[in-house]
């Protein structure tokens, strides 16, 4: 599920349904699995990253494209200045402008955090839809401030998906998921999500505040606020290119 928060893709969110009463679990996450349908998308964000008593603040801009799961991201913090992230599909790599090296991430390096963030690499290649991945079961509906939801639990089809379960509360009228908790074989919560202050953007209602807090770590938390979106907009195929990398 977090492979929506490092493409954006879980930003995208269309048309509310008009119908509630006839939903179940599988359709739910199917209407969610649609929300994210888009060609490309152009953001700019900042992200703060709590470890204790200790913050980071980060600034960032990017693109994605729906057409082969890419994205790109280019850190313009004076502390990370040049450092670029490039995605394609199921690989991931990094550029250094220091040292002038791209680095592909792989093997163990995929379960460490983002730039020290509460977000890892292993999040981040997520590519298949909730549909695909898991099993959903429908729970009880709850309340997240004045919004009626869903509670949707999806167990895992295969043993490869990097959270066994996830328990998502999703909002009634867009279908945008407000609530996330992730859960390791065994029953251990490992991350929690939550998206606020929706805006309407375009036709799309789109939550621009993500917040993940990593539950194996005291007081740890990343805050992502989107301060420009937008969807649809012409992007150079070079763009996901490891040469654009070293631009």
């Amino acid at each position: 599920m977090l492979k929506h928060v490092i493409t954006l893709s879980l930003l995208l969110y269309l048309l509310p349904a008009m119908s509630q009463a006839s939903e179940t679990a599988k359709s739910i996450i199917e209407k969610v699995d649609k929300n994210q349908v888009f060609v490309t998308e152009k953001f700019t964000a900042t992200m703060v990253i709590t470890k204790g008593k200790r913050t980071l603040t980060k600034q960032f801009y990017g693109y994605g494209k729906k057409e082969g799961m890419k994205s790109f991201m280019e850190f313009t913090n004076p502390e990370d200045k040049g450092v670029k992230y490039l995605k394609m599909d199921d690989e991931l790599w990094i550029y250094f402008p220091d040292a002038d090296d791209i680095m592909k991430i792989s093997g163990h390096m995929l379960r460490q955090g983002m730039m020290g963030s509460d977000i890892s690499y292993e999040d981040m290649l997520e590519n298949d839809s909730i549909d695909e991945q898991y099993d959903a079961k429908l729970l009880e509906d709850k309340k997240v401030g004045d919004r009626d939801c869903y509670v949707v639990e999806l167990i895992a089809k295969k043993p490869d998906v990097t959270y066994e379960k996830q328990v998502i509360v999703v909002d009634k009228n867009w279908f945008i998921p407000l609530e996330i908790e992730l859960y390791a074989r065994g029953g251990r919560l490992l991350k929690k999500m939550s998206q606020t202050d929706v805006k309407k953007i375009g036709i799309r209602q789109v939550p621009t505040s993500i917040t993940i807090k990593d539950m194996r770590k005291k007081n740890s938390q990343t805050v992502i606020t989107f301060t420009e979106i937008e969807f649809d907009v012409k992007v150079p195929a070079k763009v996901f290119t490891k040469g654009y990398l070293r631009r």
